[in-house]
């Protein structure tokens, strides 16, 4: 892309297989090997008065701190482009970096198209009580024994949830990740595993193979946490427990590259039916602890324990406000009533207060909240009224479809309001629990006809 925008007589790559032009005014440097070369000259450091570094939260590794170190020195002014400005340990990156700049959000990132929503689904979860920790995550070893024992759980709930999604799974540690595997190609999946005690030239072979399609599952220990795209990616598996924000959203973001057409454009329309919606099957309990790759985080160059804070939980004003679903596991937050199937959270009786009006105040709000991609209540009103009448059912239906959704009664002074068509976000959520009652109602009369 560079050279298309510069100039191809402008731009220059220092990597292994490239002929580098030093007199060019722009350089592409690979990480590895400008450190290998530097080792034998430091004429390999490329003259530049600026320095453009990408995924900049790795940059304070070990390997890497010469490098920074030498354009310090010489005054470079350095740029760090990251998702996640933090170490996985957690700590800022206040070293050598001054300042932090807010661009955009991953939340705003999604509405514009450049990123994919998701959605969350909880399995059998692997068990981090007790667990010990070391730099500011668990402990690997202990932790690889819990999830092995897992392994036939999270492969069942991949087999009943995403068997036709092309996906990327997180293990612990090698021991793991060879577990899962041989578990998917057991079960007659086409997986492959990547890990460091791998030759680099089959990894590579590997990863080509799952771009290609060839394999559906890629199982993996980190090694595509950072800078691993494929926009195939449409399930997310987590395998892994973590404490770091950064490993979680990391993970998290291997799934976020939009949908893209046969020509390459990207597919930002919802009701494109090519329209890419992650799913992410968390079997460590991450999202619940850490949040979803959609919350806000803010982060500090703080090089403590913290840079960083789930900003959207923090502001949230309720005991738990991510739940699962007890019927069928999808993680959601914002409301009581699952989007996906319309089972109900149970009130507790501190949670509710009746009012004069007839209306139900939970958690000092006049309704809950409703779920993500809803309009407002009255224009929610508008649309069941619409629905109602199209389907020709009793007039009173729309009032008790929005106390299911709501827990409360719609205002009176709405009655007189017109219908408008609904959005197929919320068409799609009364179908679906429609679907789900109907199966209910017949599982219901299948078992009394058994019992009589």
């Amino acid at each position: 892309m560079l050279v298309d925008l510069c100039g191809w007589q402008n731009v220059s790559t220092l990597r292994a297989g490239h002929e580098w032009h030093r007199n060019r005014p722009i350089h592409i440097i690979s990480w590895p090997t400008l450190i290998s070369r530097v080792k034998r000259s430091l004429a390999w450091y490329p003259d530049v008065e600026r320095l453009l570094v990408d995924e900049c939260h790795l940059s304070i590794a070990p390997k890497m701190l010469d490098i920074l170190e030498h354009y310090k020195k010489r005054g470079t002014i350095i740029d760090g482009y990251t998702a996640t400005p933090a170490r996985r340990s957690g700590k800022g990156l206040g070293r050598y970096f001054t300042e932090i700049k807010h661009v955009t959000t991953v939340r705003e990132l999604i509405k514009q198209g450049f990123l994919c929503p998701m959605e969350y689904w909880a399995g059998k979860r692997i068990d981090v009580k007790g667990l010990k920790k070391s730099m500011g995550d668990y402990e690997t070893g202990e932790m690889s024994k819990r999830s092995v024992k897992l392994v036939g759980d999270c492969v069942e709930n991949w087999l009943k949830l995403a068997s036709d999604r092309h996906t990327i799974v997180f293990a612990v540690d090698v021991a793991h990740a060879e577990a899962l595997n041989d578990r998917f190609n057991k079960c007659g999946v086409a997986a492959g595993v990547i890990h460091s005690r791998m030759d680099t030239d089959k990894r590579a072979e590997i990863v080509r193979r799952f771009k290609a399609m060839e394999l559906q599952v890629l199982v993996n220990v980190t090694i595509a946490s950072y800078g691993f795209d494929d926009p195939a990616v449409n399930c997310v598996q987590i395998c892994r427990p973590t404490l770091s924000e950064v490993l979680h959203l990391q993970m998290l973001g291997r799934g976020m590259r939009p949908g893209i057409d046969a020509d390459g454009n990207l597919i930002t329309d919802p009701n494109d039916p090519n329209f890419k919606v992650c799913m992410v099957l968390d079997h460590a309990d991450n999202c619940a602890r850490l949040g979803f790759a959609s919350d806000l985080f803010r982060w500090s160059l703080d090089m403590g324990k913290k840079a960083t804070g789930n900003w959207t939980r923090i502001q949230e004003d309720q005991e738990d406000p991510t739940n699962e679903c007890a019927d069928c596991h999808y993680i959601f937050t914002g409301s009581r009533v699952c989007p996906k199937c319309g089972w109900e959270k149970p009130f507790r009786k501190r949670d509710i207060e009746t009012t004069d009006d007839h209306l139900v105040r939970i958690s000092g709000q006049m309704v809950e909240p409703l779920p993500e991609g809803f309009p407002d209540f009255d224009m929610l009103y508008r649309m069941l009224i619409y629905f109602g009448r199209e389907k020709k059912y009793n007039p009173k239906w729309a009032n008790a479809k929005f106390k299911d959704l709501t827990g409360a009664w719609p205002e009176r002074s709405w009655q007189q309001l017109a219908g408008v068509p609904a959005t197929p976000r919320v068409t799609n959520y009364i179908i679906k629990e429609q679907q789900n009652y109907a199966r209910k109602q017949s599982y219901a009369r299948r078992s009394a006809a058994k019992a009589g």
